[in-house]
């Protein structure tokens, strides 16, 4: 009877030890699986940085245009080599002219379906007119009735034709008056300032030969 009693008492602590290590081996499984969920977090992380590092570049890349001091600038006017030789082009390499009838005039008498076949080049106000490489001469805005500024060549208002199918084409050389623009020979380039509305062209020319068209 007195080992019975001592077995009964016994097995209570028995079963209190038991209980015991059950809750220490859930704590160190929880610990473990937290480890494991924090490894995954951070290889997740790294994986999204990884390939963010690799899609980002080369975002700003742009055809004819160059980066100065994080900044892209395209050229306005530039020069391409035709039928007609070397002639000024805008920047998607279109074809440029000037009309006959302008004489130098600051505003263009271009105007109804002139204008329409004709459409002239601009810059948007604030901005002026960059040079290509090979442009010589004087570039520089006049400022149309409509508040437009259109970019002159030496003092002349330029155009692109409407007609003229693919860049370095010049089919609209000699039609109503107009003739493709070439590189004055003998200018260096130069800046400009603008022209108002009703008012001589007015240029800053650093060096000049003369345009003739």
């Amino acid at each position: 009877m007195t080992q019975h009693a001592d077995v009964t008492t016994d097995t209570p602590h028995r079963a209190g030890r038991a209980a015991a290590r059950i809750p220490a081996a859930a704590r160190g499984g929880a610990a473990a699986g937290a480890l494991a969920a924090l490894a995954l977090v951070l290889a997740a992380c790294g994986s999204s940085a990884s390939s963010s590092a690799t899609t980002s570049p080369s975002a700003n890349r742009g055809a004819g245009a160059t980066t100065t001091g994080g900044s892209t600038t395209t050229a306005t006017v530039k020069t391409a080599s035709t039928s007609q030789g070397t002639v000024l082009v805008n920047s998607s390499g279109m074809a440029l002219y000037t009309y006959g009838p302008d004489h130098g005039a600051a505003q263009s008498t271009c105007t109804g379906t002139c204008i329409q076949a004709w459409p002239p080049l601009t810059v948007p106000a604030g901005t002026t007119p960059t040079p290509g490489a090979g442009v010589t001469g004087t570039l520089g805005t006049s400022r149309q009735s409509n508040g437009s500024l259109q970019v002159t060549y030496n003092g002349n208002l330029l155009y692109t034709f409407l007609s003229d199918p693919s860049p370095g084409q010049v089919t609209g050389n000699g039609v109503g008056g107009f003739s493709v623009a070439k590189v004055a020979a003998g200018s260096s380039s130069g800046s400009a300032t603008t022209a108002s509305s009703g008012g001589p062209a007015s240029t800053t020319t650093t060096a000049s030969s003369g345009y003739r068209y």
